[in-house]
């Protein structure tokens, strides 16, 4: 909760800080409505930090933060980086076999394959 300093005067800003926070803690059952209307009365009249700390002082301060969650992978299929080289030569071999001689072009996209495999898109 940031509360301005007690000896410093309050603006709007503050005032209505406190009543949403005021309004939290009536709407959770911690203060009753007469209680809220006093207090919320008493934070508009609030000149100093200290007026208005006197009315949350005795109600819990926020939560704590929750951590921060780590993204989680998204189901979907695996990746095909392990498996496309593996095709690539199967193919390969079975075009070489049906021509009778050795098919470039599926070697030299292994080539590439397995020359940028390794690389990542930058972020």
């Amino acid at each position: 909760m940031s509360q301005p300093d007690d000896h410093l005067r309050v603006g709007d800003r503050e005032r209505a800080a406190a009543a949403e926070r005021l309004s939290a803690h009536a709407a959770a059952g911690r203060l009753s409505i007469e209680e809220l209307e006093e207090r919320l009365a008493a934070a508009d009249a609030a000149v100093h930090g200290r007026d208005l700390a006197v009315l949350e002082a005795d109600l819990p301060g926020p939560p704590a933060p929750a951590p921060p969650r780590r993204p989680h992978r998204r189901a979907g299929p695996p990746p095909l980086w392990p498996v496309l080289p593996i095709a690539l030569v199967a193919f390969a071999l079975a075009a070489s076999v049906a021509v009778g001689h050795p098919v470039g072009f599926p070697l030299l996209l292994l080539f590439v394959v397995w020359r940028f495999a390794g690389r990542t898109a930058a972020p």
